[in-house]
């Protein structure tokens, strides 16, 4: 995040903090969108080299097992607000808030990370997406070409 900051900093030439807020002002929403955008790709980056996922199987093989461990804490979460909303002590219902609390602490993280894994397979769907509609217009292009010098090749012939 550091190295995003330096860099962001020196592309826009600030160079001090108080500059920085008079740039930050100056910004288009394109801009910020942009940046926001190179941001969550440089989040996705750091996540895969973090697990070490280089495949697309690898990728849904670690979000599956983000789902079967975020499965039960959200389950048991669930319970514990049913058991909160019977509860009649506020001393029980407070210890009963701090475990939801502990909970819900350890869900975030796993749920950020499944929010990756979700974003990255859009992405990579869209650019293979993408890929092929290369690939059959230039197989078009080069079919037309093939049909055009056909017909030279007929015309030469009579």
């Amino acid at each position: 995040m550091v190295i995003l900051y330096i860099n962001m900093r020196n592309l826009f030439g600030i160079s001090t903090e108080s500059t920085l807020k008079s740039k930050m002002t100056r910004m288009t929403p394109e801009l910020i969108a942009e940046i926001k955008q190179m941001d969550e790709f440089s989040n996705q980056a750091r996540f895969l080299a973090r697990y070490n996922i280089n495949t697309d199987q690898d990728l849904l093989e670690f979000e599956k097992l983000a789902y079967e461990k975020v499965n039960p804490l959200k389950s048991k979460r669930e319970n514990l607000w049913k058991k909160h909303k019977r509860t009649k002590t506020n001393v029980e219902k407070q210890a009963i808030e701090n475990e939801i609390i502990q909970i819900s602490k350890q869900i975030t993280p796993i749920t950020e990370e499944i929010s990756h894994c979700n974003n990255i397979l859009q992405r990579v769907e869209r650019i293979r997406q993408h890929q092929l509609h290369e690939q059959i217009e230039q197989e078009k292009v080069q079919f037309e070409k093939e049909q055009e010098k056909q017909k030279k090749d007929k015309n030469k012939a009579r």
